[in-house]
């Protein structure tokens, strides 16, 4: 939890200062991810394909299904 007299002390700090703070803080982010981020091995499972069969091949007229479209 922060401290509610650090909030107030850093409120009445100059800009400068209090942008300092925020690139620290961000720094630190980015050290703290770059940790977590540190390589791990992923398990990776192998991808199956099922087969299946969609029945026969379907022969469509286009200008008879469209006729009866009225098109």
């Amino acid at each position: 939890m922060i401290d509610v007299v650090t909030v107030e002390t850093i409120k009445k700090t100059s800009i400068e200062e209090r942008l300092r703070i925020i690139e620290l803080i961000l720094q630190s982010i980015k050290i703290d991810i770059l940790k977590n981020d540190s390589p791990q091995k992923k398990i990776l499972h192998p991808f199956k394909v099922r087969k299946f069969s969609m029945g026969e091949e379907i022969l469509v007229d286009r200008e008879e299904l469209y006729s009866e479209r009225g098109l």
